[in-house]
């Protein structure tokens, strides 16, 4: 055929035939959680939304403009992956690598994780997109530093911000390869750019209390164990896929003869698996978290392995297996029938229906789960609301005002209760529940301990006073309200939930807007872990835990 002797129309065939084997994928396959979570958030666009930052919204809004279901989520990530490879094989430096490009696609099916990309729709996937458009504005602005370069290099940062937060990491890591940037006037002018168009989104922080800065400086601590390391390591392994000998070998001989931009490409590589090793001292890594150094393996790589025949028939030997792996993984992750493990993508719709009918079609209250809130209301158009409580963490739910949508409806709440009746089955688990009659709960109420830390004994009996603050703009009344003196470790696990005797001076309705002066006694469990660090007071509706609504005080023995 003639197109595979036009070396631009073979790229171009390449480029096709990945967006119709993505586009086919989206349609037969269920969402995963979190992608239902994001088209959540693409319903009500805004500058920014709890967990992270707005393109991955901004990227499902636009794909909703053409299709419905779960095209309709993926259709643009199936689009803009054409582009990213198309960024990608432009960093490439080698005068041969037209003759090469079977060789190119095969080494993009090699590296699985970068494959689910081109479908799957989580703030990854511009990420990456915004990470290739960056490297190769960078690549252009290292020939010629001009003002349309460096507005485009502003605008990739920006993107990569607006993708996800990792994206100042790829910043910093560039520039501590290259530090005569920081002289010179157009990077300069690119970073004011990108801080231009960052704004708005810095600005939605400011004015929502940066709800997403503290959520990730203090989500998942965790007691370190040695498992975390190792299983950063392994994860390194498991994003490339069976080709990770060669391409991590052909990483390392790329340092015999460097450039400054495969410099910054070493940089990546080496700061990710790095900055992310230190973080396992903290917490366990993702997989993806480290997805970025794919882009300069894929481009390091691919140089050494063409110019090595021992090393590329190696290469290709690996890279067929893994190619057979993923077709297998796509055809998995569409059907049941033939995958060995359960996915996130089985089940759904069946789940959905069968919870749909067993709840009357009424709109659902989750416990502690955000994504089978969103989930739920992807297959069903059922309203749903997540309340979450201490034994969670607070999500999209508690910073935009779903609750309010099903104030005093009818509504079942779902959970893992099993002392309720079971309502419908997922995989392997059982959801649990019950009808609610004239649903109302606030869980924007406040209690506000003045004091700085509590000096406490255990047995001793406390009393004490904190601000109950009504921020609605309705009276509440308290006859649902119970109150909680909840104690935590450092790690933030409970280490006793007591009951508190409250004085409101006969007070049975708060009023809209005002702050009231509560006095609360309780005694200290005589069996208190000493790992206990804080002390706060919980709000609980109904007979779900404690929830976020007390400040957080720290005590001492």
């Amino acid at each position: 055929m003639k197109i595979f002797k036009n070396e631009k129309a073979l790229f171009i065939f390449y480029i096709f035939l990945f967006f119709i084997v993505n586009i086919a994928q989206s349609v037969f396959t269920e969402l995963i959680d979190d992608e239902a979570y994001y088209w959540l958030w693409s319903k009500n666009l805004a500058w920014g939304y709890f967990d992270h930052p707005p393109m991955v919204a901004l990227w499902i809004k636009i794909s909703s403009l053409f299709f419905n279901g779960e095209l309709g989520v993926r259709f643009f990530s199936a689009f803009m992956f054409g582009f990213t490879i198309y960024f990608i094989w432009n960093l490439i430096d080698f005068k041969e690598k037209w003759q090469h490009i079977h060789l190119f696609f095969l080494l993009t099916t090699a590296v699985i994780l970068f494959n689910f990309y081109g479908f799957i729709t989580v703030p990854d996937t511009p990420l990456f997109f915004f990470t290739a458009l960056f490297l190769y504005a960078y690549k252009q602005f290292l020939s010629k530093n001009s003002l349309k370069i460096a507005l485009l290099l502003g605008f990739a940062m920006a993107g990569m911000l607006y993708s996800k937060y990792h994206g100042i990491l790829v910043i910093a890591f560039v520039v501590l390869s290259n530090l005569k940037l920081l002289k010179n006037k157009y990077f300069w002018l690119a970073c004011l750019f990108c801080f231009a168009l960052f704004t708005p989104h810095l600005w939605w922080q400011y004015q929502n209390d940066y709800p997403s800065v503290k959520y990730h400086f203090n989500r998942s601590k965790k007691l370190y164990q040695i498992w975390f390391t190792i299983n950063h390591f392994l994860n390194q392994l498991l994003i490339v896929g069976l080709a990770f000998p060669v391409l991590y070998y052909a990483f390392f001989k790329s340092f015999s003869k460097t450039t400054v931009f495969k410099k910054a490409l070493q940089y990546l590589v080496i700061g990710f698996i790095a900055f992310f090793l230190l973080s396992t001292f903290k917490t366990s890594t993702q997989p993806q978290w480290t997805g970025l150094i794919l882009i300069p393996l894929m481009v390091l790589g691919f140089e050494i392995i063409i110019t090595q025949p021992t090393l590329k028939k190696g290469f290709i030997v690996l890279a067929s297996l893994n190619l057979i792996a993923l077709i297998y993984i796509r055809f998995a992750l569409a059907d049941e029938v033939i995958s060995i493990f359960k996915w996130e993508t089985h089940q759904n719709k069946m789940w959905a229906q069968t919870l749909k009918q067993n709840t009357q079609g009424l709109p659902i209250v989750f416990q502690n789960s955000f994504q089978n809130a969103a989930k739920y209301q992807f297959y069903t158009g059922v309203e749903t609301h997540s309340y979450n409580t201490l034994i969670y963490r607070k999500n999209q739910f508690d910073l935009a005002n779903y609750e309010a949508n099903i104030q005093g409806k009818s509504v079942f709440e779902v959970s893992n209760n099993v002392e309720k009746p079971a309502l419908s089955k997922k995989r392997n688990k059982i959801y649990y529940g019950k009808k609610i009659e004239n649903y109302t709960t606030f869980q924007h109420l406040e209690c506000v301990i003045e004091e700085n830390y509590l000096t406490i004994k255990p047995g001793d009996s406390i009393s004490l006073t904190f601000k109950l603050i009504n921020p609605y703009h309705q009276p509440v009344p308290l006859s649902n309200l119970v109150f909680h003196g909840v104690f935590q470790t450092q790690k933030q696990q409970i280490t006793a939930d007591i009951p508190l005797k409250i004085d409101l001076k006969k007070t049975i309705i708060l009023q809209a807007s005002k702050t009231y002066k509560v006095t609360c006694k309780f005694k200290i469990p005589n069996d208190l872990e000493p790992t206990s660090s804080t002390f706060r007071i919980g709000l609980s509706f109904y007979d779900f835990p404690a929830g976020f609504e007390g400040t957080v005080v720290k005590i001492n023995f």
